[in-house]
């Protein structure tokens, strides 16, 4: 294996394995996690109100979330790639530079969704906050009439199914917010940097204010849904917002550094073959 395909074979398992330890305390929250058991005050009218579906599924966000950039990612690398020789190849086989742009492009772009997310469920499973309509799912065994201003821990949930318990616990932060608006965030930033023509300047902004109205319109279903108080989504929001900026301004700082440092080996090679030549 020559050593361009080893730099490359080892920048891969680098980026899988960071991902992977981020990925998967994901995962392990999903999965097992049980969030701080958090009491309340049955004259505390912000966790009466009724269940409703969500405006928003979790499918639907995830699939739009996650698949519109993906595919945004795709078309735009591929439209912008030009005739430039190949500077990466993986066990003898040359990598187009447009295919390298959206392995690196996408790689950010899962991490920090990840890391989104992950910040997202620690804030959910520590804090514990009820949904506003943790009443209506758990309808707790204790006499509200009697204990109005008593602060009730110890209770038992007679309602719905016991995940649907475990769900009515983690209000905050709002994880369609933080998701939803990093997606788009990153999404409307890696157009800002990518396309620098002023030629699609107009279809480029409507395209961006299209995906943060998108995100915008997801958040406050949240809140319309009584899923979320408005204090989660917007702490969510905060959130996603964050984690898009510092993820695009690390992934082009990366793609910026990779770039100088091939281009400086390009031309220390032509310097050489010109000199023997």
């Amino acid at each position: 294996m020559d050593k361009a395909s080893k730099k490359l074979l080892r920048k891969v398992i680098v980026d899988i394995l960071c991902l992977s330890l981020v990925g998967f305390p994901v995962l392990m929250f999903y999965m097992f996690g049980s969030p701080y058991h958090r009491g309340f005050f049955c004259s505390d009218e912000s966790i009466r109100y009724p269940f409703k579906e969500s405006t928003v599924s979790s499918k639907v966000l995830y699939s739009v979330g996650l698949g519109l950039p993906t595919l945004v990612i795709l078309f735009v690398e591929y439209s912008l790639q030009n005739n430039e020789q190949s500077r990466y190849s993986l066990l003898g086989t040359n990598i187009p530079n447009w295919l390298y742009s959206v392995y690196n492009n996408l790689l950010w772009f899962l991490f920090g969704a990840a890391c989104s997310q992950l910040t997202t469920d620690i804030g959910k499973y520590t804090i514990g906050r009820l949904r506003p309509h943790f009443l209506y799912i758990c309808k707790p065994n204790v006499e509200c009439d009697v204990s109005k201003t008593e602060y009730i821990e110890d209770f038992k949930c007679t309602g719905f199914r016991e995940e649907k318990y475990t769900d009515s616990r983690l209000s905050f932060p709002s994880g369609h917010s933080s998701l939803s608006f990093y997606c788009m965030i990153y999404l409307a930033l890696y157009l800002q940097a990518r396309i620098k023509t002023s030629k699609y300047a107009m279809a480029k902004s409507l395209f961006q204010f299209l995906a943060i109205s998108m995100a915008a319109f997801c958040a406050l279903s949240r809140v319309s849904d009584y899923k979320h108080h408005w204090s989660d989504v917007l702490a969510g929001t905060i959130l996603g917002i964050t984690a898009a900026i510092l993820t695009i301004y690390n992934c082009h700082e990366s793609i910026k550094q990779t770039n100088v440092s091939k281009h400086m080996n390009y031309e220390v090679c032509k310097s050489s073959i010109n000199t023997h030549n």
